[in-house]
Protein backbone atom coordinates (compact mmCIF):
# COMPACT_ATOMS: atom_id res chain seq x y z
CA UNK A 1 0.00 0.00 0.00
CA UNK A 2 1.18 3.38 -1.00
CA UNK A 3 0.38 6.70 0.20
CA UNK A 4 1.63 10.35 -1.18
CA UNK A 5 1.99 11.10 2.44
CA UNK A 6 5.21 8.61 2.34
CA UNK A 7 6.94 10.65 -0.34
CA UNK A 8 9.28 13.51 -1.00
CA UNK A 9 10.51 14.27 2.89
CA UNK A 10 9.35 11.15 4.39
CA UNK A 11 11.43 8.99 6.05
CA UNK A 12 11.20 5.19 7.17
CA UNK A 13 7.62 4.46 6.66
CA UNK A 14 6.00 2.29 9.23
CA UNK A 15 4.41 -0.47 8.33
CA UNK A 16 0.79 -0.95 6.87
CA UNK A 17 -1.55 -2.11 10.74
CA UNK A 18 -5.57 -3.21 10.28
CA UNK A 19 -6.94 -2.57 13.57
CA UNK A 20 -10.49 -3.90 12.86
CA UNK A 21 -12.43 -1.63 10.69
CA UNK A 22 -9.56 0.69 10.33
CA UNK A 23 -6.53 1.42 8.76
CA UNK A 24 -3.07 2.58 10.77
CA UNK A 25 -0.47 4.00 8.50
CA UNK A 26 2.57 5.46 10.00
CA UNK A 27 5.19 7.93 8.36
CA UNK A 28 8.68 9.41 10.13
CA UNK A 29 9.63 13.33 8.77
CA UNK A 30 13.02 14.25 9.42
CA UNK A 31 11.83 17.27 11.35
CA UNK A 32 9.05 18.81 13.02
CA UNK A 33 9.00 21.46 9.92
CA UNK A 34 8.82 19.21 7.37
CA UNK A 35 6.15 16.99 9.29
CA UNK A 36 4.29 19.83 9.13
CA UNK A 37 4.76 21.10 5.87
CA UNK A 38 3.37 17.44 4.96
CA UNK A 39 0.35 17.94 7.24
CA UNK A 40 -0.74 21.29 5.36
CA UNK A 41 -0.51 20.10 1.52
CA UNK A 42 -2.29 16.53 2.68
CA UNK A 43 -4.85 18.36 4.63
CA UNK A 44 -5.45 21.30 2.10
CA UNK A 45 -6.01 18.72 -1.14
CA UNK A 46 -8.58 17.42 1.24
CA UNK A 47 -8.06 13.82 0.24
CA UNK A 48 -5.29 11.21 -1.22
CA UNK A 49 -5.45 8.29 -3.89
CA UNK A 50 -3.29 5.14 -2.52
CA UNK A 51 -2.80 2.09 -4.40
CA UNK A 52 -3.68 -1.02 -2.21
CA UNK A 53 -2.67 -4.37 -2.96
CA UNK A 54 -5.41 -5.78 -0.64
CA UNK A 55 -9.25 -4.96 -0.88
CA UNK A 56 -10.68 -2.19 1.37
CA UNK A 57 -14.36 -1.55 0.96
CA UNK A 58 -15.75 1.69 1.17
CA UNK A 59 -16.32 3.56 4.42
CA UNK A 60 -13.17 1.72 5.64
CA UNK A 61 -11.58 4.47 8.35
CA UNK A 62 -7.39 5.46 7.81
CA UNK A 63 -5.44 6.40 10.46
CA UNK A 64 -2.18 8.49 9.39
CA UNK A 65 -0.35 8.59 12.18
CA UNK A 66 2.54 11.56 11.05
CA UNK A 67 5.84 11.21 13.61
CA UNK A 68 9.01 13.64 13.45
CA UNK A 69 12.33 12.01 14.10
CA UNK A 70 13.45 12.56 17.74
CA UNK A 71 9.91 13.91 18.42
CA UNK A 72 7.77 11.47 20.86
CA UNK A 73 4.21 13.56 19.72
CA UNK A 74 2.64 12.09 16.76
CA UNK A 75 -0.19 13.92 14.66
CA UNK A 76 -3.02 11.70 13.97
CA UNK A 77 -4.98 12.31 10.45
CA UNK A 78 -7.94 10.82 9.81
CA UNK A 79 -10.03 9.61 6.82
CA UNK A 80 -12.71 7.78 5.04
CA UNK A 81 -12.64 5.32 1.79
CA UNK A 82 -14.97 7.36 -0.61
CA UNK A 83 -13.99 5.54 -3.82
CA UNK A 84 -12.83 2.18 -5.18
CA UNK A 85 -11.15 1.30 -8.79
CA UNK A 86 -9.80 -1.93 -10.01
CA UNK A 87 -7.40 0.15 -13.16
CA UNK A 88 -5.31 -3.82 -12.84
CA UNK A 89 -6.04 -7.08 -11.32
CA UNK A 90 -5.46 -7.59 -7.39
CA UNK A 91 -4.78 -3.38 -7.56
CA UNK A 92 -7.44 -1.72 -5.87
CA UNK A 93 -7.03 2.71 -5.91
CA UNK A 94 -8.10 3.98 -2.96
CA UNK A 95 -9.98 7.68 -3.12
CA UNK A 96 -9.69 8.89 0.95
CA UNK A 97 -11.04 11.77 1.91
CA UNK A 98 -9.35 13.71 4.87
CA UNK A 99 -11.29 15.17 8.13
CA UNK A 100 -9.74 17.76 10.01
CA UNK A 101 -8.35 16.92 12.85
CA UNK A 102 -10.35 16.42 16.34
CA UNK A 103 -7.11 15.85 18.72
CA UNK A 104 -4.63 18.70 18.35
CA UNK A 105 -2.19 17.52 21.01
CA UNK A 106 0.44 16.41 18.65
CA UNK A 107 -0.09 19.29 16.30
CA UNK A 108 0.03 21.63 19.38
CA UNK A 109 3.37 20.48 20.62
CA UNK A 110 5.27 20.61 16.91
CA UNK A 111 4.04 24.10 16.56
CA UNK A 112 5.44 25.18 20.11
CA UNK A 113 8.84 23.28 19.39
CA UNK A 114 9.30 25.60 16.27
CA UNK A 115 8.79 28.74 18.26
CA UNK A 116 10.89 27.27 20.92
CA UNK A 117 13.53 27.19 18.46
CA UNK A 118 13.24 30.54 16.90
CA UNK A 119 14.15 31.97 20.11
CA UNK A 120 18.00 30.79 19.08
CA UNK A 121 17.45 32.18 15.38
CA UNK A 122 19.70 35.34 15.41
CA UNK A 123 18.80 36.13 11.24
CA UNK A 124 14.76 35.84 10.96
CA UNK A 125 12.77 38.18 13.36
CA UNK A 126 9.61 35.29 13.44
CA UNK A 127 9.34 32.17 13.58
CA UNK A 128 7.91 30.56 9.99
CA UNK A 129 5.13 27.96 10.07
CA UNK A 130 5.63 25.58 6.85
CA UNK A 131 2.48 25.28 4.92
CA UNK A 132 1.77 24.20 1.50
CA UNK A 133 -0.79 27.06 0.30
CA UNK A 134 -1.94 27.24 -4.25
CA UNK A 135 -2.58 30.90 -5.30
CA UNK A 136 -3.32 32.37 -8.41
CA UNK A 137 -3.01 36.01 -9.82
CA UNK A 138 -5.18 37.44 -12.18
CA UNK A 139 -2.91 37.05 -15.31
CA UNK A 140 -3.24 33.20 -14.58
CA UNK A 141 0.67 33.15 -12.62
CA UNK A 142 0.49 30.35 -10.42
CA UNK A 143 1.98 30.29 -6.74
CA UNK A 144 2.40 27.91 -3.63
CA UNK A 145 3.02 29.96 -0.46
CA UNK A 146 5.74 27.70 1.68
CA UNK A 147 5.68 29.36 4.56
CA UNK A 148 3.92 32.19 6.50
CA UNK A 149 4.59 33.99 9.98
CA UNK A 150 3.68 37.26 11.75
CA UNK A 151 6.14 39.33 9.44
CA UNK A 152 5.88 37.72 6.37
CA UNK A 153 5.26 34.98 3.40
CA UNK A 154 7.92 33.12 1.37
CA UNK A 155 6.16 32.28 -1.88
CA UNK A 156 7.33 29.62 -4.87
CA UNK A 157 6.72 30.72 -8.53
CA UNK A 158 4.89 27.52 -9.88
CA UNK A 159 6.92 28.19 -13.64
CA UNK A 160 9.83 28.26 -15.02
CA UNK A 161 10.70 32.16 -15.11
CA UNK A 162 9.86 34.97 -12.70
CA UNK A 163 6.66 37.07 -13.97
CA UNK A 164 8.07 40.57 -14.93
CA UNK A 165 4.79 42.18 -12.51
CA UNK A 166 6.61 40.55 -9.55
CA UNK A 167 9.25 43.46 -8.47
CA UNK A 168 10.90 44.23 -5.03
CA UNK A 169 9.25 47.18 -3.40
CA UNK A 170 6.23 46.48 -5.45
CA UNK A 171 2.57 46.00 -2.97
CA UNK A 172 1.37 42.98 -2.38
CA UNK A 173 -2.17 41.12 -1.55
CA UNK A 174 -3.07 37.61 -0.48
CA UNK A 175 -6.88 36.60 -0.29
CA UNK A 176 -8.02 33.61 1.52
CA UNK A 177 -10.84 32.24 2.60
CA UNK A 178 -10.81 30.93 6.08
CA UNK A 179 -13.82 29.22 8.80
CA UNK A 180 -13.66 32.47 10.43
CA UNK A 181 -14.33 34.50 7.32
CA UNK A 182 -12.47 36.30 4.85
CA UNK A 183 -8.52 37.15 5.47
CA UNK A 184 -6.58 39.94 3.35
CA UNK A 185 -3.09 39.92 4.38
CA UNK A 186 -1.16 42.94 2.66
CA UNK A 187 2.52 44.02 2.35
CA UNK A 188 5.42 44.10 -0.72
CA UNK A 189 7.96 42.27 -2.64
CA UNK A 190 11.08 42.85 -0.47
CA UNK A 191 13.03 39.93 -1.88
CA UNK A 192 13.20 38.10 -5.61
CA UNK A 193 14.70 35.35 -6.84
CA UNK A 194 14.56 34.23 -10.95
CA UNK A 195 15.56 30.47 -10.27
CA UNK A 196 17.77 28.60 -11.46
CA UNK A 197 19.78 25.54 -11.77
CA UNK A 198 22.11 23.73 -9.03
CA UNK A 199 24.91 22.27 -9.70
CA UNK A 200 23.67 18.74 -9.49
CA UNK A 201 21.38 20.35 -12.65
CA UNK A 202 17.97 20.60 -10.81
CA UNK A 203 16.02 22.95 -11.60
CA UNK A 204 15.49 25.62 -8.29
CA UNK A 205 12.12 27.19 -8.22
CA UNK A 206 11.77 31.21 -8.55
CA UNK A 207 10.34 32.84 -5.80
CA UNK A 208 10.17 35.78 -3.65
CA UNK A 209 9.32 36.97 -0.06
CA UNK A 210 6.67 39.57 1.57
CA UNK A 211 6.76 41.43 4.63
CA UNK A 212 3.45 42.53 5.91
CA UNK A 213 2.26 46.12 6.23
CA UNK A 214 0.88 47.45 9.34
CA UNK A 215 -1.99 44.71 9.62
CA UNK A 216 -5.34 45.31 11.29
CA UNK A 217 -5.94 44.09 14.86
CA UNK A 218 -8.81 41.69 13.21
CA UNK A 219 -6.77 40.55 10.35
CA UNK A 220 -3.67 40.07 12.82
CA UNK A 221 -6.00 37.79 15.46
CA UNK A 222 -7.13 35.73 11.85
CA UNK A 223 -3.11 35.43 11.16
CA UNK A 224 -2.27 33.88 14.71
CA UNK A 225 -5.37 31.49 13.81
CA UNK A 226 -3.40 30.40 10.78
CA UNK A 227 -0.29 30.31 12.33
CA UNK A 228 -1.45 27.86 15.30
CA UNK A 229 -3.18 25.95 12.03
CA UNK A 230 -6.38 26.72 14.00
CA UNK A 231 -8.26 28.52 11.14
CA UNK A 232 -7.90 26.35 8.26
CA UNK A 233 -9.34 26.98 5.10
CA UNK A 234 -11.87 24.36 3.87
CA UNK A 235 -10.18 22.02 0.84
CA UNK A 236 -8.96 22.42 -0.96
CA UNK A 237 -7.34 25.12 -0.52
CA UNK A 238 -6.79 27.98 -2.63
CA UNK A 239 -5.77 31.49 -2.33
CA UNK A 240 -5.66 34.81 -4.94
CA UNK A 241 -2.33 36.82 -4.69
CA UNK A 242 -2.37 40.70 -6.73
CA UNK A 243 0.25 42.72 -6.94
CA UNK A 244 1.02 46.70 -7.59
CA UNK A 245 -2.05 48.68 -8.25
CA UNK A 246 -4.25 45.97 -8.28
CA UNK A 247 -3.53 44.63 -4.84
CA UNK A 248 -3.65 48.62 -3.59
CA UNK A 249 -7.58 48.64 -5.17
CA UNK A 250 -7.95 45.74 -3.55
CA UNK A 251 -6.55 46.09 -0.18
CA UNK A 252 -9.32 46.28 2.33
Amino acid sequence: MHSELDVAKAKNPGPVRFEGDVVRLSVTYKSPSALLSEFTRSIGKGGVSIASRKAVPVGTRFVFELKAKGVPDVVEVHGEVVGVKNPETNLHLLTIKYEQPEKREGLDSLIHRIFEAHKYEKVRKHARIPIQLRAQDSAGGHYLVRDISQGGLGIEVLGLQLPNYVKVGEPFLLELALTLGELGLYGQVVWAFQGTRSKDNKVVSPGFGVTFGKLRPDTMQRLDKILSLQALPPPPWKASVAFGREAVARMP
